[in-house]
Protein backbone atom coordinates (compact mmCIF):
# COMPACT_ATOMS: atom_id res chain seq x y z
CA UNK A 1 0.00 0.00 0.00
CA UNK A 2 1.21 3.92 -0.51
CA UNK A 3 -0.34 6.57 0.39
CA UNK A 4 0.45 10.19 -1.96
CA UNK A 5 1.44 13.49 0.23
CA UNK A 6 0.63 16.79 -0.27
CA UNK A 7 3.34 19.61 0.82
CA UNK A 8 1.84 23.09 1.78
CA UNK A 9 2.57 25.87 3.96
CA UNK A 10 -0.17 27.04 6.24
CA UNK A 11 -0.65 29.71 9.16
CA UNK A 12 -2.20 29.21 12.50
CA UNK A 13 -5.45 31.25 13.17
CA UNK A 14 -8.07 31.10 15.94
CA UNK A 15 -11.53 30.83 15.29
CA UNK A 16 -14.27 33.70 16.06
CA UNK A 17 -14.22 34.66 19.76
CA UNK A 18 -11.48 32.30 20.80
CA UNK A 19 -8.96 35.81 21.05
CA UNK A 20 -9.37 38.37 23.25
CA UNK A 21 -6.72 41.37 23.24
CA UNK A 22 -6.94 43.63 26.44
CA UNK A 23 -7.18 47.78 25.30
CA UNK A 24 -7.16 50.69 27.15
CA UNK A 25 -10.50 52.84 26.16
CA UNK A 26 -8.27 55.98 27.21
CA UNK A 27 -4.91 57.22 28.55
CA UNK A 28 -4.10 55.55 31.17
CA UNK A 29 -2.00 53.84 33.70
CA UNK A 30 -1.54 50.22 34.32
CA UNK A 31 -1.78 49.37 37.97
CA UNK A 32 -1.60 45.52 37.62
CA UNK A 33 -0.95 42.40 35.88
CA UNK A 34 -1.41 38.70 36.76
CA UNK A 35 -0.49 37.02 33.94
CA UNK A 36 2.70 36.43 32.05
CA UNK A 37 2.77 34.51 28.61
CA UNK A 38 2.21 30.93 28.84
CA UNK A 39 -0.27 31.43 32.19
CA UNK A 40 -3.52 29.23 31.75
CA UNK A 41 -6.08 31.29 32.79
CA UNK A 42 -9.96 30.80 33.83
CA UNK A 43 -12.97 32.66 32.36
CA UNK A 44 -13.82 35.56 34.82
CA UNK A 45 -9.91 36.08 36.04
CA UNK A 46 -8.73 39.23 36.41
CA UNK A 47 -6.11 40.29 33.65
CA UNK A 48 -5.03 43.72 34.09
CA UNK A 49 -6.34 46.80 36.29
CA UNK A 50 -6.25 50.25 34.96
CA UNK A 51 -5.43 53.76 37.21
CA UNK A 52 -7.79 55.89 35.78
CA UNK A 53 -7.23 59.30 38.07
CA UNK A 54 -8.88 61.93 35.58
CA UNK A 55 -12.00 58.94 36.20
CA UNK A 56 -12.24 59.25 39.68
CA UNK A 57 -12.56 62.95 39.82
CA UNK A 58 -15.00 63.05 36.95
CA UNK A 59 -16.92 60.59 38.60
CA UNK A 60 -16.77 62.91 41.94
CA UNK A 61 -17.34 65.83 39.74
CA UNK A 62 -20.93 63.80 37.97
CA UNK A 63 -21.88 62.91 42.19
CA UNK A 64 -21.89 66.09 43.13
CA UNK A 65 -23.72 67.71 40.12
CA UNK A 66 -26.66 64.57 40.41
CA UNK A 67 -27.45 65.71 44.38
CA UNK A 68 -27.69 69.53 43.10
CA UNK A 69 -29.77 68.36 40.31
CA UNK A 70 -31.95 66.46 42.53
CA UNK A 71 -32.23 69.37 44.87
CA UNK A 72 -33.17 71.56 42.61
CA UNK A 73 -35.90 69.44 41.63
CA UNK A 74 -37.29 68.61 44.45
CA UNK A 75 -37.43 72.57 45.50
CA UNK A 76 -39.06 72.92 42.34
CA UNK A 77 -41.66 70.41 42.79
CA UNK A 78 -41.97 71.98 46.47
CA UNK A 79 -42.76 75.52 44.71
CA UNK A 80 -45.19 74.60 42.54
CA UNK A 81 -47.30 72.60 44.87
CA UNK A 82 -47.04 75.58 46.72
CA UNK A 83 -48.16 78.07 43.83
CA UNK A 84 -50.65 75.45 42.32
CA UNK A 85 -52.60 75.80 45.99
CA UNK A 86 -52.35 79.88 46.04
CA UNK A 87 -53.75 79.78 42.30
CA UNK A 88 -56.68 77.81 43.65
CA UNK A 89 -57.62 80.19 46.11
CA UNK A 90 -56.71 83.30 43.84
CA UNK A 91 -53.92 84.13 45.69
CA UNK A 92 -51.24 83.17 42.91
CA UNK A 93 -51.45 83.92 38.93
CA UNK A 94 -51.52 81.93 36.69
CA UNK A 95 -48.23 83.14 34.80
CA UNK A 96 -46.48 82.20 38.30
CA UNK A 97 -47.98 78.81 37.38
CA UNK A 98 -46.20 78.54 34.67
CA UNK A 99 -43.30 79.85 35.58
CA UNK A 100 -43.29 77.44 38.57
CA UNK A 101 -43.66 74.32 36.06
CA UNK A 102 -41.10 75.32 33.71
CA UNK A 103 -38.95 75.76 36.51
CA UNK A 104 -39.95 72.11 37.50
CA UNK A 105 -39.51 70.63 33.61
CA UNK A 106 -35.78 72.27 33.59
CA UNK A 107 -34.78 70.86 37.00
CA UNK A 108 -35.82 67.22 35.73
CA UNK A 109 -34.08 67.95 32.44
CA UNK A 110 -30.90 68.48 34.27
CA UNK A 111 -31.38 65.80 36.54
CA UNK A 112 -31.57 63.55 33.50
CA UNK A 113 -28.89 64.82 31.95
CA UNK A 114 -26.75 64.66 35.34
CA UNK A 115 -27.37 61.06 35.71
CA UNK A 116 -26.81 59.83 32.16
CA UNK A 117 -23.24 61.15 32.42
CA UNK A 118 -22.81 59.51 36.34
CA UNK A 119 -23.92 56.33 33.90
CA UNK A 120 -21.29 56.81 31.50
CA UNK A 121 -18.50 57.34 34.68
CA UNK A 122 -19.79 54.39 35.62
CA UNK A 123 -19.64 52.61 32.43
CA UNK A 124 -16.17 53.41 31.90
CA UNK A 125 -15.41 52.75 35.69
CA UNK A 126 -15.91 48.87 34.87
CA UNK A 127 -13.05 48.89 32.50
CA UNK A 128 -10.96 49.35 35.27
CA UNK A 129 -10.62 45.98 35.66
CA UNK A 130 -10.30 43.53 32.53
CA UNK A 131 -11.18 39.91 33.10
CA UNK A 132 -10.86 36.97 31.11
CA UNK A 133 -13.71 35.93 28.98
CA UNK A 134 -13.40 32.52 28.11
CA UNK A 135 -10.49 29.85 30.13
CA UNK A 136 -7.51 30.32 27.71
CA UNK A 137 -3.78 30.78 27.87
CA UNK A 138 -1.89 34.14 27.24
CA UNK A 139 -0.12 34.35 23.88
CA UNK A 140 1.34 37.78 23.98
CA UNK A 141 2.49 39.96 27.51
CA UNK A 142 3.24 43.77 26.21
CA UNK A 143 3.26 45.88 29.10
CA UNK A 144 4.29 46.25 32.69
CA UNK A 145 2.90 47.33 36.00
CA UNK A 146 3.39 51.22 35.93
CA UNK A 147 3.50 51.50 32.27
CA UNK A 148 1.43 54.18 30.46
CA UNK A 149 -0.63 53.38 27.27
CA UNK A 150 -2.37 54.56 24.93
CA UNK A 151 -6.02 53.92 24.10
CA UNK A 152 -7.17 51.38 21.36
CA UNK A 153 -5.99 48.40 18.81
CA UNK A 154 -2.91 50.56 18.37
CA UNK A 155 -1.11 49.97 22.04
CA UNK A 156 -2.17 46.39 22.95
CA UNK A 157 -1.22 45.36 26.74
CA UNK A 158 -2.03 41.13 26.66
CA UNK A 159 -3.32 38.63 24.58
CA UNK A 160 -5.58 35.45 25.74
CA UNK A 161 -6.60 32.85 22.91
CA UNK A 162 -8.50 29.81 23.72
CA UNK A 163 -6.20 26.52 22.32
CA UNK A 164 -9.20 24.81 21.82
CA UNK A 165 -10.32 26.94 18.81
CA UNK A 166 -7.35 27.48 16.90
CA UNK A 167 -7.34 26.15 12.93
CA UNK A 168 -4.69 25.78 10.71
CA UNK A 169 -5.40 27.64 6.76
CA UNK A 170 -3.07 26.53 4.26
CA UNK A 171 -2.60 27.01 0.67
CA UNK A 172 -2.47 24.28 -2.00
CA UNK A 173 -2.33 24.26 -6.10
CA UNK A 174 -5.64 24.10 -7.54
CA UNK A 175 -4.39 21.12 -9.22
CA UNK A 176 -4.24 18.78 -5.96
CA UNK A 177 -7.29 20.04 -4.48
CA UNK A 178 -9.78 16.67 -6.04
CA UNK A 179 -6.70 14.65 -4.49
CA UNK A 180 -8.34 14.46 -0.94
CA UNK A 181 -11.44 14.70 0.78
CA UNK A 182 -13.12 16.67 3.66
CA UNK A 183 -11.97 14.58 7.08
CA UNK A 184 -8.21 13.45 5.39
CA UNK A 185 -5.54 13.41 7.74
CA UNK A 186 -2.49 15.73 7.81
CA UNK A 187 0.57 16.58 10.14
CA UNK A 188 2.16 20.01 10.75
CA UNK A 189 5.52 20.71 12.10
CA UNK A 190 6.08 24.26 13.71
CA UNK A 191 9.74 25.63 13.84
CA UNK A 192 10.85 24.45 17.26
CA UNK A 193 8.80 21.41 17.84
CA UNK A 194 10.35 18.53 17.51
CA UNK A 195 6.49 16.07 17.21
CA UNK A 196 4.27 16.53 14.59
CA UNK A 197 0.46 18.34 15.12
CA UNK A 198 -2.18 15.56 14.04
CA UNK A 199 -4.64 17.51 11.84
CA UNK A 200 -7.99 17.09 9.56
CA UNK A 201 -9.20 18.97 6.89
CA UNK A 202 -12.56 20.59 7.19
CA UNK A 203 -12.66 22.93 4.81
CA UNK A 204 -11.97 22.41 1.08
CA UNK A 205 -13.92 25.18 -1.30
CA UNK A 206 -13.56 24.34 -5.21
CA UNK A 207 -10.96 26.77 -6.81
CA UNK A 208 -12.28 30.10 -8.75
CA UNK A 209 -11.74 30.22 -12.14
CA UNK A 210 -8.73 31.03 -13.04
CA UNK A 211 -7.02 30.34 -9.59
CA UNK A 212 -3.79 28.68 -9.04
CA UNK A 213 -4.21 28.26 -5.56
CA UNK A 214 -6.73 27.52 -2.79
CA UNK A 215 -7.18 28.08 0.48
CA UNK A 216 -7.82 25.20 3.22
CA UNK A 217 -8.88 24.83 6.67
CA UNK A 218 -8.00 22.26 9.14
CA UNK A 219 -8.60 21.67 12.57
CA UNK A 220 -6.24 19.97 14.77
CA UNK A 221 -7.40 17.18 16.26
CA UNK A 222 -5.85 17.83 20.15
CA UNK A 223 -5.46 21.12 21.69
CA UNK A 224 -1.96 22.86 20.55
CA UNK A 225 0.39 25.32 22.24
CA UNK A 226 1.39 26.54 18.85
CA UNK A 227 0.78 30.58 19.15
CA UNK A 228 -1.56 31.86 16.39
CA UNK A 229 0.23 33.72 13.55
CA UNK A 230 2.90 30.81 13.33
CA UNK A 231 3.47 29.84 10.12
CA UNK A 232 4.25 25.57 9.49
CA UNK A 233 4.90 22.88 6.85
CA UNK A 234 1.96 20.45 6.71
CA UNK A 235 1.78 17.35 4.70
CA UNK A 236 -1.95 16.01 3.85
CA UNK A 237 -2.85 12.83 2.90
CA UNK A 238 -4.01 12.28 -0.48
CA UNK A 239 -4.69 9.24 -2.82
CA UNK A 240 -4.18 5.90 -1.53
CA UNK A 241 -3.52 2.49 -3.58
CA UNK A 242 -2.98 -1.11 -2.54
CA UNK A 243 -1.60 -4.06 -4.37
CA UNK A 244 0.70 -1.95 -6.62
CA UNK A 245 4.72 -2.99 -7.41
CA UNK A 246 6.54 -0.52 -5.47
CA UNK A 247 10.09 0.00 -5.21
CA UNK A 248 12.17 2.04 -3.08
CA UNK A 249 12.26 5.87 -3.96
CA UNK A 250 16.31 5.60 -4.30
CA UNK A 251 16.09 2.95 -7.16
CA UNK A 252 13.85 5.32 -9.51
CA UNK A 253 16.87 7.88 -11.80
CA UNK A 254 16.34 10.26 -14.23
CA UNK A 255 17.52 9.63 -17.54
CA UNK A 256 18.61 12.48 -20.03
CA UNK A 257 15.29 13.40 -21.07
CA UNK A 258 14.41 14.10 -17.07
CA UNK A 259 12.45 10.63 -17.49
CA UNK A 260 11.89 8.23 -14.81
CA UNK A 261 14.07 4.76 -15.08
CA UNK A 262 14.89 1.87 -13.30
CA UNK A 263 17.54 -0.49 -13.48
CA UNK A 264 16.83 -4.01 -13.28
CA UNK A 265 19.41 -7.28 -13.23
CA UNK A 266 18.58 -9.07 -16.95
CA UNK A 267 20.98 -12.28 -16.78
CA UNK A 268 24.66 -11.12 -16.07
CA UNK A 269 24.12 -7.64 -17.28
CA UNK A 270 22.50 -4.25 -16.31
CA UNK A 271 19.56 -3.02 -18.38
CA UNK A 272 18.49 0.69 -18.52
CA UNK A 273 14.58 -0.11 -18.19
CA UNK A 274 12.15 3.05 -19.16
CA UNK A 275 8.97 3.40 -16.09
CA UNK A 276 6.04 5.15 -15.47
CA UNK A 277 5.53 6.15 -12.17
CA UNK A 278 2.79 6.97 -9.71
CA UNK A 279 2.17 7.79 -6.42
CA UNK A 280 4.84 8.79 -4.15
CA UNK A 281 5.70 9.04 -0.95
CA UNK A 282 8.85 9.44 1.59
CA UNK A 283 10.21 6.13 1.11
CA UNK A 284 8.58 4.07 -2.57
CA UNK A 285 7.56 5.20 -5.80
CA UNK A 286 4.49 3.23 -7.45
CA UNK A 287 5.55 1.60 -11.02
CA UNK A 288 2.76 1.80 -13.04
CA UNK A 289 4.53 0.06 -16.68
CA UNK A 290 7.99 -0.58 -17.65
CA UNK A 291 8.91 -3.29 -14.77
CA UNK A 292 7.43 -6.99 -14.49
CA UNK A 293 7.04 -9.13 -11.69
CA UNK A 294 9.77 -10.56 -10.07
CA UNK A 295 12.39 -8.47 -11.67
CA UNK A 296 15.68 -7.45 -9.89
CA UNK A 297 15.83 -3.69 -9.64
CA UNK A 298 19.62 -2.46 -8.60
CA UNK A 299 18.71 0.21 -5.98
CA UNK A 300 22.79 0.97 -4.73
CA UNK A 301 25.44 1.79 -6.85
CA UNK A 302 22.92 1.92 -10.02
CA UNK A 303 23.35 5.01 -10.79
CA UNK A 304 26.88 4.56 -12.67
CA UNK A 305 25.60 1.66 -14.54
CA UNK A 306 25.12 2.18 -18.41
CA UNK A 307 22.87 -0.40 -20.23
CA UNK A 308 24.73 -3.62 -20.79
CA UNK A 309 27.00 -3.06 -18.21
CA UNK A 310 27.82 -6.73 -17.34
CA UNK A 311 27.56 -7.38 -13.49
CA UNK A 312 27.40 -10.73 -10.73
CA UNK A 313 23.95 -11.41 -8.73
CA UNK A 314 24.41 -13.11 -6.17
CA UNK A 315 22.05 -14.84 -3.51
CA UNK A 316 21.90 -12.80 0.25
Amino acid sequence: MIRSTISATGVVGTLPGADFTVLAHEPTRIAEITKSVGDSVKSGEMLVRFEFPALRAQQAVNTASVKAAELRLRQARLAQERIRSLLSSGAASRREMDDADGEATLADGDLAVARAAMRASESLGQNTTIRAPFNGTVTERLHHPGDLVGPGDKDPILRLIDPKQVQLTAIVPAGDITRFAIGATARAVAEGKALAELLRVVSRPAPEAGATTVAITLAFDTPTDVAPGTQVGVEIDAEQRSNVPLVPATAVLKDAGNNPVVVVAVGTIAQRRPVVTGLEDSQYIEIRSGLRAGELVITQGHSSLRDGTPISVTSP
